[in-house]
């Protein structure tokens, strides 16, 4: 008797989310904003302002190399990464091209020009304090530069992320009930380099 219940209760509640468009396809797959913004990922929050665009005619995948530069911070009370990859903070688009790039090479703290990109600093301290961010995308040859380049934002949240709650380690992972972020910014083209 009690299964018949529940299985009429959860009927009903399906019923209920169906007819309000609950399981519709969402209208707006991301939020546009502007350049500075300043966006609370869940994990670490993030600023971005320019970018640059260069192409590199020795590689022979990835040529074309996009660099968003921004401030990111910390409110957290441990250090923690920027993350990358699937299931990363950052996703480089080109819909020009089609590409969509999920695994960009950071870099953090103040920027030295003996050493462009040998910043050694891969985690962001937990002192709620901004701290320069630089974002590396290599694009493929379809890539057209604009004056313009977007840049993708996905929202993290910390939880236990198996499924049936077998496993009760929380991490940081995409957050499914938040959108993602559209930041669109001015791009400077560089002069072509062989590497």
């Amino acid at each position: 008797m009690g299964l018949v219940v529940a299985v009429l209760a959860v009927s009903a509640v399906v019923g209920v989310v169906a007819g309000l468009g609950g399981f519709e396809r969402r209208s707006t797959r991301s939020i546009a904003v502007p350049a500075g913004t300043e966006l609370d990922a869940g994990n670490l929050v993030f600023r971005f302002d320019t970018a640059t665009v260069q192409y590199f005619t020795e590689r022979t995948t990835g040529p074309w190399e996009v660099v968003v530069t921004g401030t990111v911070r910390n409110p957290h009370d441990e250090t923690l990464a920027p993350l990358s990859g699937s299931y990363g903070n950052l996703v480089g688009i080109d819909r020009r091209s089609g590409q969509f790039i999920e695994d960009p090479t950071f870099s953090l703290g103040r920027l030295d020009p003996e050493r462009p990109w040998g910043n050694d600093r891969s985690m962001v301290p937990p002192v709620d304090q901004w701290m320069e961010l630089r974002a590396s995308f290599r694009f493929g040859a379809g890539f057209r530069p604009g004056d313009t380049v977007e840049l993708g934002l996905v929202p993290m949240e910390f939880t236990a992320s198996t499924v049936l709650g077998l496993n009760d380690v929380q991490t940081w992972g995409p957050d499914s009930f938040r959108q993602p972020w559209t930041v669109t910014l001015p791009s400077t083209r560089l002069p072509d380099s062989d590497y």
